[in-house]
């Protein structure tokens, strides 16, 4: 059975590849990421992280649904997999290296927050849209996923995307200064963020200082805001996904 993840390393960059076709978000792959988080930062001579997937139609699409909402899962597991996700983020932003998201496909929902969470992001442009679904799948933004998410787009550019739930292409987030750059297809995306990645030879101490100070917000809001809004809404979410058929595979082309 393959790895959700795929660690490899090329010259002094390691690559993340999430190895499914949708890349979905549940404990086993909260777990693996942070597995090859660790094996990373083992190694020493590693200076820099691009994430991006081996599907030709999407890098995430975000929180598994499907899983969330099986019956056998219970409230307290939902919450203990939101404080999951928000652990994942906050070692992400104060991770000593730059992550970089190759986003090579579709990026929806938590998939979006977590290329937000990254450092850097670049785009192809002959497939793959960037969306904010939850006001249609009704999952609620957890208090923190806000400044992960205002770090990397405008709140003007925001909160269209949240309040419509719509579809934007490379081009768009180019224009909103989401994106650093824009490739016409994967095989030039993934040179192109390889030559990026290598320019990062740097000390991680002063990398996990700097993103630590430039991020605050999002870790203070993970600490005061997080926890409780989590044991509160865990037991509504639960109920909805229960009671309501939610569009599991959200419609992509």
């Amino acid at each position: 059975m393959a790895n959700l993840i795929e660690l490899t390393t090329k010259n002094n960059i390691a690559i993340l590849t999430m190895n499914t076709a949708e890349n979905r978000h549940n404990p086993a792959f909260l777990a693996e990421f942070n597995l090859h988080l660790d094996h990373i930062e083992a190694e020493q001579n590693i200076k820099s992280v691009i994430l991006t997937s081996s599907s030709d139609k999407n890098w995430s699409l975000g929180i598994d649904l499907q899983w969330m909402s099986n019956p056998s899962i219970l409230p307290a597991a939902i919450s203990d997999f939101m404080i999951q996700i928000s652990d994942l983020f906050k070692r992400i932003v104060t991770f000593p290296m730059p992550i970089i998201a190759a986003l090579n496909g579709h990026t929806y929902g938590n998939g979006s927050v977590l290329a937000c969470a990254c450092d850097f992001r670049f785009m192809k442009s002959d497939k793959g849209f960037f969306c904010f679904p939850e006001v249609d799948v009704m999952v609620p933004f957890v208090p923190s996923m806000f400044p992960i998410i205002n770090k990397a787009i405008s709140q003007t550019f925001f909160n269209r995307l949240a309040m419509s739930g719509e579809r934007v292409g490379a081009q768009l987030l180019l224009e909103n200064k989401v994106v650093e750059a824009v490739f016409a297809n994967n095989d030039e995306l993934q040179a192109g963020v390889l030559e990026f990645a290598q320019q990062f030879n740097k000390n991680r101490w002063i990398y996990a200082q700097n993103k630590t100070q430039m991020n605050k917000q999002i870790l203070l809001t993970m600490k005061e805001e997080d926890p409780s809004f989590i044991d509160n809404i865990s037991k509504l979410l639960w109920k909805n996904l229960q009671k309501n058929s939610i569009g599991f595979s959200i419609a992509t082309r």
